[in-house]
């Protein structure tokens, strides 16, 4: 009994450290819809310049393993050097994650010019 409960208070920890619970992530694009097993989601975009056309696209990533250990440039400047763009035109967020934030990769994408 008493090891059921230790095991309990583990899983309890493990799920708060990776933010279960939590209704969205909040992003300057706004608010981004969470979930619990899988996530696959974009965030609203940024529009920079309404009168032009995109014809390049960069993009950047990171990832995080049980919000423990994160790694990767998500950066702007980071997407748009990936993709030869001296002008962003439009920039978005992508996020996609496994169980409750065991491992969560988000990337920046640029179109631009």
């Amino acid at each position: 009994m008493k090891r059921a409960f230790i095991s309990l208070g583990v899983v309890a920890f493990a799920a708060v450290i990776s933010g279960c619970g939590i209704g969205g992530y909040t992003q300057p694009g706004g608010l981004t819809p969470t979930a619990g097993i899988y996530m696959d989601t974009v965030s609203g975009g940024i529009l920079h310049d309404n009168g032009t056309t995109p014809t390049k696209t960069g993009k950047s990533c990171g990832t995080s393993i049980m919000g423990i250990v994160a790694t990767g440039d998500t950066s702007v400047e980071a997407a748009m050097i990936n993709g030869g763009i001296k002008k962003a035109v439009y920039t978005q967020e992508h996020i996609r994650g496994f169980v409750w934030g065991a491992f969560v990769e988000l990337c920046t994408i640029v179109k631009g010019n």
